[in-house]
This record gives C-alpha cells, sequence and structure tokens, in this order.
C-alpha cells in the first residue's frame, strides 16, 4: 500500500466519524443551563468555622491562645497599634510627661565662654605643634 493511499483512507475515516458525532451533537435536545449563583450571593451568608486552640498544658499561655483565636481584628489593632481607645478613649497626643532628664548646660556659668575657650585651645594646639 503507498503512502498516499493509506493518507487518503485516514482522512476520509476522519471525516465520515466527525460528521456523525456533529450530527448527534446537533441533533440532541437542548436542556436549559440553570442561572449560576453570583459568588457574593453564595459566600454571602458563609461562616468560617470555629477552630479551638489546642491545649498546651500552660494554663496561662492556654488562656493567652484562646483570647487572641476570639479577637477580632478591630481589638487586635487597638492593642498592637498602640490606641488607647482600648483604655478610655481620650486622646493622647501632644501629652506632655514633664521635664526631660538631664541638665540644661546653657544654665551654666562656663558655657556662655565656650566659643572663646574652643578657639584658644585651636590657637595653642597650632603654637605647639607648628601647624
Amino acid at each position: 500500500m503507498k503512502l498516499d493511499l493509506l493518507k487518503r483512507l485516514i482522512k476520509e475515516a476522519v471525516k465520515e466519524a466527525v460528521r456523525e458525532e456533529l450530527e448527534l451533537i446537533l441533533t440532541e435536545d437542548i436542556k436549559p443551563v440553570k442561572t449560576p449563583i453570583s459568588t457574593v450571593a453564595k459566600y454571602e451568608n458563609y461562616k468560617p468555622p470555629v477552630v479551638r486552640p489546642v491545649p498546651t498544658g500552660d494554663p496561662i499561655m492556654d488562656l493567652l491562645n484562646e483570647t487572641r483565636h476570639n479577637m477580632t481584628s478591630g481589638e487586635y489593632q487597638n492593642i498592637v497599634g498602640g490606641n488607647s481607645a482600648m483604655i478610655d478613649g481620650g486622646d493622647y497626643t501632644g501629652y506632655s510627661q514633664g521635664p526631660e532628664p538631664g541638665i540644661d548646660l546653657s544654665q551654666l556659668d562656663f558655657i556662655k565662654n565656650a566659643g572663646a575657650i574652643y578657639k584658644a585651645s585651636v590657637q595653642k594646639d597650632k603654637e605647639r605643634f607648628g601647624a
């Protein structure tokens, strides 16, 4: 059998099979498609499963883990973000605790002459080292 004859036989067999399948597809009863449920409506009333923390045996860690699992993101932000609303809702911006620790150098007598003292020391160094 020659190669050209084999190709022609295969092409005819494929065409015949495709025609038969197309006839079946076109004559099938068309079933109505269900209306798709929107993604929002599908998950609108979804509640995630409740996850309980695994007991560790340490009562303090168990309480901390339980508290962490029961917190909302807003409560978490109040604690971690340093928001004072969790205390009494007050606004503490600009709140000063009093004078800063340390010594106020501007009140010392010798500071007023510091510039002159520095210049004199630089001059003496130049004279001493010949620079």
